[in-house]
């Protein structure tokens, strides 16, 4: 009945019952942390709250309406509508902010990945809240005045949408002026503005893309002392954060591999407060290899100038990628690759992701063919990538139960949730340490591998889950995150390193800024042919 009726309405009224289900059901999210966020005065003042969702409609109201061309906002309003509502469940059950940078995040996202995101709720979600609405705006026949008529109506309508807002604004101004500016973050939990200005600003960021490339390390050199050769390994995690890593304290020992190692006196660091540079893939893999830091990091100026990967491949470094994530973020560009998640093992791989031991034997390849080079591999693992993290480990890495199998995450307890994470982490333990076995079976070689995450995770704290948090409100469960150096005897010994000195620093603050400058120091590269460069961002640069 409801499908089959023929609707009929001016297009005034329309977007007035559109523009109030934008504002009052798509928009509940917003109006939560609205809520949650203001602190009661006792004055009048406390009143501005209420005119909150009135004004959202009336904005609602005075865009749909300009929106209101014949024909074509029978396309435009859909597709709001459908995507609104896709964006306003993750918002409401994981708390997600949709930015520009989280845009990056889904235009960035694998099919593989895509697929784990999709569960009943989910679907149902987008059923009811975008599939449904959609045909039934569609279905309403839109019947119009004359045209003069139509142009007094509307200009009518306008008014009395700039009336409201222009009447809450004379009376609470201040009030409005004040919450925003000290929360503006909780405009990107608007639909569907938050979604619309995200593309624009990907929009301007791609026009702004076209910059030439500058090649900006082609002068880099290495600088021989010995005849050993360097192999370097730096593994790249994922999504794993620093307060479930064992090493740093945590009460689940989720790293009893290196811990063993570290009890063996093995030259183990473990940096226990790093930061990242982003909270999303997108923006904390390109980051990191750069040489601006997270303050001056943008985003064109790194992808038309050389990383510290290609710095190390101008030197004569043979520098490798192998691939077990959705891609390089454009930092291997000129770097020779391997994509392990095509080879779709079956003892490895579910449904296009693949368990990052998968990238074991593609290391071994490198490793074992015969060479004089100095050597750096970047293995950037899948590590602790949510929602699924029980497709994260094997049943030899279950060491913590009960265990959340499943994406609808926000329906495990605490627990649960906590436990099938940490089994992640566990994994994680064992790659690294893997990693270091195979070094250890060349002992002739200056060998050293450092382990860093990308970005941290939520679990449910303060109702926030996975990541991509904007960076000036996210929790430091998606800053903070694990960093481990490892180096061989022969790497000490030849760059004449005082490792109780690294271990004396381990606690100080260090970041994602550190990564570019302490790669080249952990090379044979001379630091002064390569540009930007900064000894006191290099972690090692003091303990010689």
């Amino acid at each position: 009945m409801l499908f089959t009726k023929n609707w009929r309405m001016s297009p005034i009224k329309l977007a007035a019952f559109v523009s109030a289900y934008f504002a009052f059901v798509l928009n509940w999210a917003f109006f939560r942390a609205v809520f949650e966020l203001y602190q009661p005065i006792g004055t009048i003042s406390d009143y501005f709250i209420y005119t909150v969702p009135i004004v959202l409609w009336a904005l609602c109201y005075g865009v749909f309406l300009l929106l209101s061309i014949p024909y074509l906002h029978k396309v435009i309003i859909p597709v709001l509508l459908l995507i609104s509502a896709a964006i306003s469940y993750h918002s409401v059950f994981f708390n997600v902010y949709f930015d520009k940078d989280m845009l990056d995040n889904v235009l960035q996202t694998t099919p593989a990945e895509s697929i784990r995101m999709i569960s009943f709720s989910y679907v149902a979600w987008l059923l009811f809240l975008g599939v449904l609405p959609t045909i039934l705006y569609i279905k309403v026949k839109c019947t119009y005045s004359i045209w003069w008529q139509e142009i007094i109506k509307r200009i009518a309508a306008l008014m009395v949408s700039l009336v409201i807002i222009g009447g809450t604004a004379m009376i609470f101004y201040q009030d409005y002026a004040s919450f925003f500016r000290s929360h503006l973050v909780v405009k990107h939990l608007i639909v569907p503005s938050n979604f619309v200005a995200a593309s624009i600003s990907k929009i301007k960021k791609m026009r702004a893309a076209n910059t030439p490339y500058l090649a900006i390390n082609k002068d880099a050199k290495l600088q021989k002392t010995d005849d050993k050769r360097n192999v370097l390994i730096f593994i790249l995690g994922e999504t794993t954060r620093a307060q479930n890593w064992g090493l740093n304290g945590y009460k689940n020992q989720t790293t009893p591999k290196l811990a063993q190692r570290i009890k063996n006196g093995e030259a183990i660091i473990n940096f226990s407060d790093v930061s990242s540079c982003g909270t999303a893939t997108a923006l904390s893999v390109p980051c990191l290899f750069s040489d601006m830091g997270r303050e001056q990091y943008d985003e064109t100026r790194a992808k038309s100038q050389d990383n510290v990967l290609d710095a190390l491949q101008y030197a004569g470094v043979q520098v490798q990628w192998i691939e077990n994530n959705s891609d390089c973020k454009g930092v291997c560009t000129h770097i020779p690759t391997t994509n392990t998640i095509h080879l779709n093992l079956p003892n490895y791989c579910t449904n296009g992701e693949c368990l990052d031991n998968i990238m074991l034997p593609e290391l071994d390849k490198i490793l074992d063919t015969p060479s004089n080079n100095d050597l750096m591999v970047v293995l950037h693992t899948i590590g602790s990538h949510g929602p699924t993290y029980f497709e994260r480990y094997t049943d030899k890495e279950r060491l913590f139960t009960p265990t959340c199998d499943t994406q609808e995450i926000n329906r495990c307890n605490d627990e649960e949730l906590r436990n099938t994470y940490d089994n992640s982490v566990v994994y994680v333990d064992q790659f690294i340490d893997a990693i270091i076995t195979r070094l250890q079976q060349h002992q002739d070689w200056k060998s050293s591998v450092i382990y860093a995450s990308d970005h941290g995770e939520s679990l449910g704290e303060n109702g926030i889950y996975l990541h991509g948090t904007p960076y000036a409100i996210a929790p430091k469960y998606q800053t903070q995150i694990p960093m481990v150096l490892w180096l061989s005897p022969t790497w000490i010994e030849a760059k004449g390193i005082n490792v109780d000195c690294l271990q004396k620093h381990h606690q100080k603050p260090y970041s994602h800024d550190n990564i570019f400058h302490t790669l080249i120091g952990l090379s044979d590269v001379n630091p002064d042919t390569v540009k930007n460069y900064q000894a006191n961002l290099d972690i090692i640069a003091n303990c010689h």
